[in-house]
């Protein structure tokens, strides 16, 4: 084993991950936490959820439930 195998073999690793990386199609590559925080939001809706057993308040406020921190809150629609 010398430092330039070594070299050599850092050299061609890193340039097969950058032509991999560039060659393949972005939906080929593996998701995210991102990717899967966006995909969860697009399918609950985003951050609040309707409730639909609760009336109006006063003001007349929607009830919503807040998914981050299990709250139901009341919001102008």
């Amino acid at each position: 084993m010398s430092l330039a195998g070594v070299g050599n073999n850092m050299a061609g690793n890193l340039s097969y991950d950058m032509l991999k990386s560039m060659w393949t199609p972005t939906e080929n590559k593996p998701a995210s936490k991102k990717d899967i925080g966006e995909l969860k939001n697009l399918i609950l809706g985003g951050r609040h959820l309707p409730v639909n057993n609760v009336p109006k308040d006063r003001y007349g406020r929607s009830a919503s439930y807040d998914v981050n921190t299990g709250n139901v809150v009341f919001m102008k629609v």
